[in-house]
């Protein structure tokens, strides 16, 4: 079956990945390398945005979060447009398959660390600021 230039019959086969002058793109697979990148540094420019009006909002805990999410998406966009690059200049070793596997897997554990950094470090922070702040409630304020 082949799809975006790609026999996937093959993409479990080792030669297939460790190949360093696998060819030249097809369109279609352009076409997918671009839609990669423009998600990318959308998600970036979105997540820039909405940590300034965290920032404003003086909801400093989420904003960390939204400073996490626009260096991973900015990492990522950045490191694929080389990829993207050395793969359409079709230049053996770095025009590579096997640096796309690379970055895919560096994707997935950099957003497992992302769901795990919010699930975990963000809600528990979140749930002792609101412990906090309920607590000071009924302290008495000193004015000067």
């Amino acid at each position: 079956m082949v799809f975006l230039g790609i026999d996937w019959g093959k993409i479990f086969s080792v030669p297939f990945w460790l190949n360093v002058n696998p060819g030249e793109l097809s369109d279609q697979f352009e076409k997918f390398f671009f839609a990669v990148l423009i998600v990318n540094y959308g998600f970036y420019f979105v997540s820039k945005i909405w940590q300034k009006k965290l920032v404003a909002s003086r909801d400093f805990i989420k904003a960390r979060f939204c400073q996490k999410t626009a260096n991973f998406c900015l990492t990522m966009a950045v490191s694929f447009t080389f990829i993207f690059f050395f793969r359409y200049e079709a230049i053996p070793f770095l025009g590579g398959r096997f640096w796309v596997l690379f970055w895919v897997i560096g994707a997935l554990a950099w957003f497992i660390y992302l769901v795990r950094y919010y699930l975990v470090h963000v809600t528990s922070q979140l749930k002792e600021l609101d412990k906090k702040q309920k607590f000071n409630k009924y302290l008495v304020k000193v004015k000067k």
